[in-house]
């Protein structure tokens, strides 16, 4: 019965280890260690012939059913980490969109009804249109303060003769966006005639007496381009953005807010109705965990179809058709196809509604058959991978006497000293 430790120093020389950390109960290995012994007791003593080709093909068995095992442990238990892992949702993120702060994960409710009334809006000034190519400002140096809640800017702009209208605005935008002072500039041209539109970088309504943001202020005597080009007129007044979070009114000199250091939201538009944001489960998470699924049970199938059984080897293709092929059609509900030759597809469509219902979740839960199927399917795989490789039988044991040293190399014991068992 005893082998040697070929397929083991196979694996850990030419096998890249999954990083998978498996802990068990001292019940759990109490039940290991008797089916080690039981097993040990009525197995055959085999010669085998093993090729790198057989060692790679044992490897392959152990570690699909090992993912399988796992992926159903994980699908029927709704505190896995495939279900508990959550990233923020909005049932329209074209009006509400927002992030999740890992740290104030827990403090997020499970949904918020958020109906946006109004935007918080921004201090807009539009300077008088003039003719581009004229000479509308008088030749000189022109001083102003731009004054913002922050600071005071003070600014001298020499206008020279020669200089049109356009030279003097494009020198006045650059020279306040040079200074990232918080007031954005942009020059306008519209058929000839330009005028420059001055923006404040910060929404809402501030508390200053005139409930602006910036001002322009003119020094020194005689005409300022200030008043020349009409810098204060102001088009459009900042404004508060008003919003209701499960029917609380609130208001806001952001269109960006912070939920309990926990939840980020962005406002982009008005809404006609509540929209739901809050936490739903990561998707893409839960999906490669699904995929990786679909991949295990592929390559036990793919296998499968290469194995060449013998007299006193069990089929891998007989013990792996029908495991699923009694549950397609409720495997095809929730978002798992079953194609003619055995191999599993995702329908995504599917299973984003199954697991948001808690279909997929039912499925593979307590008490689920096919569960339990794979459960059982996959306990035979990991016990005796060797059981699917081609060998001839020396001798049978005798059964009547105990065998003691139950961690003695054999068949299959070899494949439980490393990372995957």
């Amino acid at each position: 019965m005893r082998i040697n430790s070929n397929v083991y120093n196979h694996l850990g020389t030419n096998t890249v280890p999954k990083k998978r950390t498996t802990t068990h109960k001292s019940s759990e290995l109490k039940a290991i260690y008797t089916k080690m012994a039981q097993y040990n007791k009525s197995s055959p003593l085999y010669m085998l012939s093993l090729s790198d080709n057989k060692q790679e093909q044992i490897i392959n068995i152990k570690e699909a059913a090992l993912s399988l095992r796992y992926s159903i442990q994980s699908f029927g238990n709704p505190e896995d980490d495939m279900y508990s892992k959550k990233t923020f949702s909005s049932s329209d993120s074209s009006a509400v969109s927002g992030s999740i702060k890992k740290q104030g994960a827990a403090n997020i409710p499970e949904s918020l009804d958020i109906e946006i009334h109004s935007l918080a809006t921004e201090q807009v000034n539009v300077s008088k249109a003039v003719r581009s190519n004229e000479f509308s400002i008088v030749p000189k140096e022109h001083r102003f303060t731009l004054e913002t809640l922050h600071t005071s800017s003070h600014f001298g702009i020499t206008v020279d003769k020669g200089d049109s209208n356009l030279d003097v605005q494009s020198r006045l935008v650059n020279y306040i966006n040079n200074r990232n002072i918080g007031v954005n500039a942009s020059l306008v041209q519209d058929n000839g005639s330009s005028y420059i539109c001055f923006t404040s970088a910060e929404t809402g309504k501030p508390a200053t007496d005139d409930g602006l943001h910036f001002s322009f202020i003119p020094e020194g005597a005689g005409q300022n381009l200030v008043n020349i080009l009409e810098l204060n007129n102001v088009k459009s007044y900042p404004t508060n953005s008003s919003f209701s979070i499960n029917g609380d009114s609130h208001v806001s000199s952001s269109n960006h807010i912070s939920i309990n250091q926990a939840i980020e939201l962005d406002f982009h538009k008005p809404t006609d109705g509540p929209v739901r944001v809050g936490l739903a489960v990561d998707a893409n998470h839960a999906m490669e965990q699904i995929k990786g699924f679909t991949q295990a049970y592929n390559g036990l199938v793919d296998i499968s179809s290469q194995s060449v059984s013998q007299i006193g080897t069990r089929s891998l293709s007989a013990d792996m058709s029908g495991v699923l092929s009694k549950h397609r059609a409720n495997m095809e509900h929730i978002g798992i196809n079953m194609s003619e030759d055995g191999k599993l597809s995702l329908d995504t469509d599917k299973l984003m509604v199954s697991m948001a219902n808690g279909e997929f979740t039912d499925f593979f839960g307590e008490g689920s058959t096919v569960a339990s199927d794979i459960e059982n399917a996959t306990n035979r795989l990991v016990l005796d991978p060797i059981a699917y490789i081609n060998k001839t039988i020396v001798t049978y044991p005798n059964a009547t006497n105990k065998l003691n040293t139950t961690y003695t190399q054999s068949l299959y014991s070899g494949l439980m000293y490393n990372n995957y068992a």
